[in-house]
């Protein structure tokens, strides 16, 4: 099938289709009509010819088969205890290996607990804030994240993200992600984090108040086991405050080994919060090495100004090969 388009009329030549259209008479437009009227017949006739082609490709039996899934918008299961979204990896989320970053990875897990929280209507203004929170100026603060990579997806692959939520402690709450192969079902990433309430205003932790507590519980379960057993190494504790730390944390990981090896997991202590202005240094070295070449590295992101400690991580690398 072939498509011709005509080329644009002169204003010359509007004016005589016009005098032919109208029965020949003479028209006497000044200026601001005729750009009117040879405005409005080029859009008339231009509906014109989009409706000739919708016809022809009706005609040949043309139809859209794309459709909206259901699973990418997310959907609720166990009574909304556990939440289900897949997700596409986009060209732009790639890293240099042309595989899904850990960045892109920690942006799934925010995505996927506010979707959670949004589904079941607790949140309703801010990140995960509820209608006690917005009164009391309280926001969640995210600590002690643990992220284990077992495999990268690539560009155009799908995953399938699963998350939900239990109370940690009297003032805590933990929540478990895992990420799937939505076509082999592969295990590529296990997560755990927790939870607690900071007073955006004075900048100091909450207790976790009960008409807060009423307000989330139709999202947490009474118990569930951690889908990460930590481990008794020194940093089995540490924390984690935003996605956005995860990037200048690696920064300081040597090219040679960024080259040669991909990251395995990453356990981060969020010290002290940093202000929008603030000029940071990222700093990294070696901490041990096995035989089978699997590294751990140490990172510490300071205050240029003062050299006080934003947060430091642990990092474990394991050969590409």
């Amino acid at each position: 099938m072939e498509l011709h388009l005509a080329a644009p009329r002169s204003f010359k030549q509007e004016i005589v289709s016009i005098r032919r259209r109208i029965g020949g008479n003479k028209l006497k437009l000044d200026r601001g009509s005729r750009l009117k009227c040879k405005a409005d017949f080029s859009a008339e006739d231009l509906m014109n010819k989009n409706k000739a082609i919708n016809k022809r490709f009706e005609h040949f039996g043309w139809k859209s088969d794309w459709k909206l899934d259901d699973n990418y918008i997310g959907r609720l299961m166990k009574g909304g205890l556990l939440f289900q979204q897949n997700f596409l990896v986009r060209s732009y989320e790639l890293g240099p290996d042309c595989k899904m970053s850990i960045g892109a990875l920690v942006n799934l897990l925010q995505e996927s607990s506010l979707n959670h929280l949004k589904s079941t209507g607790v949140m309703v203004e801010g990140f995960g804030s509820t209608p006690e929170m917005i009164r009391r100026s309280l926001i969640w603060v995210v600590c002690r994240l643990h992220i284990v990579v077992d495999a990268y997806p690539s560009w155009g692959d799908v995953v399938q993200v699963e998350t939900w939520a239990c109370a940690s402690g009297r003032n805590g709450v933990r929540r478990d992600w895992l990420i799937r192969d939505y076509n082999t079902c592969k295990t590529l990433l296990r997560a755990s984090s927790g939870y607690v309430m900071m007073n955006k205003e004075t900048r100091k932790l909450s207790k976790f108040i009960e008409k807060t507590r009423e307000e989330v519980k139709v999202i947490l379960m009474d118990y569930c086991d951690p889908i990460i057993e930590e481990d008794d190494t020194e940093l089995r504790d540490l924390d984690f405050q935003a996605a956005n730390y995860v990037g200048t944390s690696l920064s300081s990981a040597p090219d040679s080994i960024v080259e040669t090896h991909k990251l395995r997991a990453i356990r981060v202590e969020f010290r002290k919060e940093c202000e929008k202005k603030s000029l940071l240094q990222s700093l990294g070295a070696l901490a041990s090495e096995t035989d089978d070449g699997v590294l751990e590295l140490d990172h510490t992101l300071c205050l240029v100004e003062n050299g006080s400690q934003i947060l430091r991580a642990r990092t474990v690398w394991m050969p590409r090969n």
